[in-house]
């Protein structure tokens, strides 16, 4: 598949960051130079420049346009190592197969078998997409580059709990669909985004 040739470095969260940190990290992943941020105080104003849809993400300044029917998007995302912890409920089964919400082509061989108790201490590996559940990739996988699935499930729960409203399922479906077929996806016209910078944008709606 297309996403098999990104050669990109895995993604790696920056560790012990502030609240404040975190959000300003977030910031610069998707382009807001440092003249604004340097004006930028409160964690709202941050949000609000953060907890965009793909296209939005890619203006600088703050407009009433980023706004979803004149209120502040709402920007409550969890992260994967939340969702992943057992003691979490979910808004969705935790039996549900990434490819029964994201299209994916099967390897042509049996996904392999699920156990509660493997030997010599290993878990269970999908091996692919096709064979994962959506709780199978909140933990890294050797298939998933730059974690892209990790956090296109992240976001996905995050839309079902309702903790986000700036971006829906389509728009996560048209991600995955075009990069899968292409490579790359187009939040806007003329302008693309790589296996890579798509992870970069699902990571930064999320603490």
């Amino acid at each position: 598949m297309a996403t098999e040739n990104q050669d990109n470095d895995k993604i790696e969260t920056a560790p012990s960051l502030t609240q404040r940190g975190a959000a300003r990290r977030r910031l610069a992943k998707v382009g807001i130079g440092a003249g604004v941020l340097a004006t930028l105080e409160s964690k709202s104003a941050m949000a609000s420049m953060v907890c965009r849809s793909p296209s939005g993400s890619l203006s600088n300044g703050l407009a009433a346009s980023h706004y979803i029917n004149g209120k502040a998007p709402l920007c409550n995302g969890l992260s994967p190592g939340y969702w992943k912890q057992s003691q979490h409920a979910w808004p969705v089964s935790r039996d549900l197969t990434f490819a029964s919400i994201f299209y994916t082509v099967s390897p042509g061989t049996t996904c392999p078998v699920r156990a509660s108790l493997y030997q010599n201490g290993s878990y269970y590996n999908p091996g692919s997409y096709f064979c994962a559940k959506l709780e199978d990739l909140l933990s890294h996988q050797d298939f998933d580059k730059n974690n892209v699935g990790m956090h296109l499930v992240a976001a996905y729960l995050n839309i079902q709990a309702g903790k986000i409203n700036f971006i829906d399922l389509t728009d996560l479906q048209t991600m995955w669909s075009e990069l899968q077929t292409t490579g790359r996806y187009s939040p806007t016209a003329g302008i693309y985004w790589d296996n890579s910078q798509v992870a970069n944008y699902l990571s930064s709606i999320h603490d």
